[in-house]
C-alpha cells in the first residue's frame, strides 16, 4: 500500500438507484457490492448481491464499472434469482492499484427485462493482515494494517485488524473522544463453526487497562440483545486491551485469543464476520455506516444493549460484516 494513510472517511455511504423509476422502494431489484477481505492488487474474487424485490423469479444481468485502470472478469454474470430471494454474482479482479486512503470507487449494475439499477459504492478493503502488535498505545507497529477511517458527526475513527497464530488484533483510534467505549462482535465464518461472540472494552478514566466484558457467546438468547444488561459480574479475563489518550484522541488495542473463538483459525484467504461500535459522550460511532449495507439491515437485536450505553432511536447495522483474514497488505 503506497502512499500515507489519509483520514477520509463517509458515514453512511449514500448510494444511488437509477433506472425507471427514482423511488428506491419501487425499483425490482437493489445490489450491493461486498467488501475487498483482501487488497485488490491481489486479484480476489468479489461478489455483488442482487436482490429480487418481486414475487415472481427473474433472470438478471450484473455489470461492474471498476476504477480507471482496473480490469474485471467477466464483464457481464447472468444470473437467475427465485421471487423474493437474493444470489450472488462472483467477479475476478484481473488488475487494480491498491490505494492507501483504502476508499475505491465501483459502481454496480443489475438489469432485468427494460429495468436497469445502479448503485455507486466507495468499497472499502476489509482485511486483517499478519501483524504481532504490542499493546501499548502507539501505533507504530501497525503500519502493516488496512486502515478503516470514517466520519461521524465530523469526528473521525479509524479501525483496523490483524492476526497472530494466538491472538486476534483489533486498534481503534476515535478523534474527539474523552470517554468511553469499543462494542465488537466476532463470527467465525464457517459453517461447522456458527456462532458469534461480542465483547465490550471499557476505557479507564486514566491511560491503562481497560475493562472488558463479554456480552454475547453461541447459545445465549437472542432477546438478551433487546433488554439492558448489567455489567456486574460479566467480566472477561479473557481480552487484553490498553488505552490511552493523545490530546482530543482515544486509542484502544484489544487483543483475544484465537481459542476464545473457537472456529475462527485465522489463515490467509479465509473469512470472517467483523462489525464495531464506539459508544462516546456524543452518541454512538458505527462502522457499519461506511459499509455500504442495505438500511434495513438496522436491527434491535444486532447488538446488546447495556446499561449506561445509550444507542440512539436509530439501531445500529448489522453486526456481522464481511472481513478476511491475509498474510500482507503488500
Amino acid at each position: 500500500m503506497a502512499g500515507s494513510v489519509s483520514p477520509i472517511g463517509i458515514t453512511g455511504l449514500s448510494c444511488c438507484l437509477l433506472g425507471a423509476s427514482a423511488v428506491a422502494d419501487e425499483a425490482p431489484l437493489r445490489v450491493r457490492m461486498e467488501n475487498f477481505t483482501v487488497m485488490p492488487s491481489t486479484g480476489p474474487v468479489v461478489n455483488v448481491l442482487v436482490e429480487n424485490r418481486t414475487g415472481k423469479a427473474t433472470g438478471t444481468v450484473v455489470r461492474v464499472r471498476w476504477p480507471d485502470g482496473w480490469k474485471g472478469a467477466p464483464e457481464e454474470q447472468k444470473i437467475m434469482i427465485t421471487p423474493e430471494g437474493t444470489a450472488k454474482a462472483a467477479f475476478t479482479i484481473e488488475k487494480a492499484t491498491d490505494i492507501a486512503a483504502n476508499r475505491y470507487p465501483v459502481s454496480v449494475e443489475a438489469m432485468t427485462g427494460n429495468r436497469t439499477v445502479t448503485r455507486t459504492q466507495q468499497i472499502v478493503c476489509a482485511t486483517a493482515p499478519y501483524l504481532k502488535p504490542k499493546l501499548d498505545g502507539r501505533l507504530d507497529d501497525w503500519q502493516d494494517a488496512a486502515p478503516i477511517t470514517f466520519l461521524t458527526r465530523g469526528k473521525a475513527t479509524t479501525v483496523m485488524t490483524g492476526w497472530s497464530r494466538r491472538q486476534f488484533c483489533l486498534a481503534v483510534r476515535a478523534g474527539q473522544m474523552v470517554a468511553g467505549a469499543v462494542q465488537f462482535a466476532l463470527t467465525p465464518g464457517a459453517a461447522e463453526a456458527p456462532g458469534r461472540f461480542e465483547w465490550l472494552v471499557v476505557a479507564p478514566n486514566e491511560d491503562g487497562r481497560a475493562k472488558c466484558y463479554q456480552l454475547f457467546r453461541p447459545g445465549d438468547d437472542l432477546a438478551i440483545a433487546e433488554r439492558a444488561r448489567p455489567l456486574a459480574g460479566m467480566e472477561s479475563s479473557v481480552l487484553e486491551a490498553k488505552v490511552t489518550r493523545k490530546g482530543a484522541a482515544m486509542c484502544f488495542e484489544i487483543a483475544a485469543p484465537v481459542k476464545a473463538v473457537p472456529g475462527l483459525r485465522p489463515t490467509p484467504g479465509r473469512t470472517f464476520g467483523f462489525s464495531l461500535l464506539v459508544h462516546t459522550a456524543d452518541g454512538l460511532r458505527d462502522l457499519g455506516g461506511v459499509m455500504n449495507l442495505w438500511d434495513d439491515q438496522r436491527s434491535p437485536r444486532s447488538w446488546c444493549r447495556w446499561k449506561g450505553a445509550s444507542f440512539g432511536p436509530t439501531p445500529p447495522f448489522d453486526s456481522n460484516i464481511e472481513f478476511g483474514f491475509s498474510s500482507s497488505i503488500h
